[in-house]
């Protein structure tokens, strides 16, 4: 297997005094290893090539030297080499857990390189076992489980992420993971206005604790003080109890479940969206009563109770979920499934979901920015009841009938508002305005620049738009058959 080398990852060793018997082992020896580890973290790797060399001369049945050459092979991609002699650290020691780490996370790398999936799973999953609390090593195998289109396993892993990431003491999740320290969040008026309505709505309907009367109290105090330009104060506020315990953390999440009847309504509009789809100009086909009434409503209720609505970086207010922060139950997943199965030419196995998230708005909001999504297919759907709209003709979705360029990148045709504006008056685009409706779903190719249309809905913490989104597959694979 040939691939660029990723970045090795768990390192080199220096000798351990407790388990080395100077009778058996070279002063010189163990004095050339300590020196390639030290040069290691120099980053001077053929230096310390040279080292470990020795070290593997003169004590070849010593495991530590062994692993230590192969990581600073892998470090130079050598992969090849670097897989002997981990296998051969192995050998010596069975049980060598910095070997076993390093030749685990190469393999991974390199399985995906090579379109490999499954295989690296496996590594990814010897890995956890290992460091079952690495949010690196969790969101790889939720990565690589999408990408081998099982869900059910990414659903796995993301709640084993959103439990080390942003797990608290007031949601037990799966894994029975400890509340670990996550780095400070960003505190926005937005967020804690919004998380204040959330902690509302759940005391009202008693499905939190009477406990957190004195957090919301905490909130409610916060807000008065909060001070969007004061850093300092944010500081203080953030390390509170009250706003540290809860605040971008897990607090409450309902597994909303899987749908025994289906979670897609099995009508006409949705049995012909396919045929549909292929025979637009564009790739667009607007599908209503999308999801079935219990699923709405059950999708309804996770995005009301579950406080998983932590992205605060957009204008306007606006507050994403995604799917490895506890965008994520088996109801979710069973949308996404069915969606494959109803476009299997469009969609189907060849182009896996990738990303799953949604987003609330605030409840008077203009027109977004047009943008472009890195993917193949773009699936959008509604679930705010229309009662909360006060704009019939508005508030849904605006498609243009212009592709994003095939050579610009991401960060260009997703977050360069102003260049992209100059690009479709250029081109001449013409919009296409879907208003909202709820439980009204889009799905359109991925290449054509889209926007959230202007909007206005009534106050409350209920009437919030919220909108989810499923990306499948990827851009430049979508003309491949």
């Amino acid at each position: 297997m040939t691939a660029s080398a990723p970045s090795a990852r768990y390192g080199t060793a220096q000798a351990n005094p407790a388990m080395v018997s100077p009778e058996s082992f070279s002063e010189q020896a163990l004095a050339q290893n300590d020196e390639g580890h030290r040069l290691c973290l120099q980053g001077c790797f053929e230096a310390a090539e040279a080292c470990f060399r020795y070290a593997v001369q003169h004590q070849p049945d010593w495991p530590v030297a062994h692993n230590n050459l192969g990581w600073v092979l892998q470090a130079q991609g050598r992969n090849e080499n670097a897989i002997g002699s981990y296998k051969s650290a192995l050998r010596l020691e069975p049980g060598f857990v910095l070997a076993r780490a390093n030749l685990a996370y190469l393999l991974a790398h390199l399985y995906v390189h090579i379109g490999q999936y499954d295989a690296a799973r496996g590594m990814w999953r010897v890995l956890a076992e290992l460091y079952p609390q690495d949010p690196e090593v969790l969101d790889n195998l939720i990565s690589t489980a999408l990408r081998a289109n099982d869900l059910a396993d990414a659903g796995h892993w993301a709640m084993r992420h959103v439990a080390v990431t942003r797990g608290s003491a007031w949601q037990p999740l799966p894994g029975d993971m400890p509340e670990v320290p996550i780095p400070a969040p960003k505190l926005s008026r937005g967020k804690l206005s919004h998380d204040l309505e959330q902690l509302r709505y759940l005391r009202g309907r008693q499905l939190v604790s009477p406990e957190l009367d004195a957090v919301i109290d905490d909130y409610v105090a916060a807000l008065q003080s909060f001070n969007e330009s004061d850093s300092i104060l944010q500081q203080k506020l953030y390390e509170t109890w009250p706003l540290q315990s809860t605040y971008g953390r897990v607090i409450h999440h309902l597994p909303a479940a899987r749908q025994d009847e289906g979670a897609l309504s099995n009508n006409e509009v949705l049995r012909r969206a396919e045929q549909d789809y292929q025979q637009s100009p564009l790739g667009v086909v607007v599908i209503d009563d999308f999801l079935t009434p219990q699923a709405l409503m059950q999708l309804q209720e996770f995005c009301l109770q579950s406080t998983v609505w932590h992205a605060n970086r957009y204008a306007h207010g606006r507050l994403g979920a995604f799917f490895r922060d506890g965008f994520n139950c088996p109801l979710l997943l069973q949308v996404a499934e069915e969606i494959q199965q109803y476009f299997p030419k469009v969609i189907g196995p060849r182009h896996p979901l990738l990303q799953m998230w949604g987003f609330k708005y605030g409840h008077d909001q203009p027109a977004t920015y047009p943008h472009a999504d890195f993917a193949a297919v773009n699936v959008n759907f509604w679930i705010t009841p229309d009662e909360a709209n006060l704009d019939n003709n508005s508030g849904g979705l605006v498609i243009y009938d212009v592709k994003a360029p095939p050579d610009w990148d991401f960060d260009t045709y997703n977050r360069q508002g102003d260049r992209i504006s100059a690009f479709l008056q250029a081109s001449g685009a013409q919009p296409l305005v879907i208003p909202y409706r709820c439980n009204r779903a889009i799905i359109f190719n991925s290449d054509l620049f889209h926007a959230t249309a202007p909007l206005a809905f009534r106050p409350g913490y209920a009437n919030q738009r919220i909108n989810i989104t499923l990306l499948y597959g990827e851009r430049e694979r979508a003309g491949q058959g």
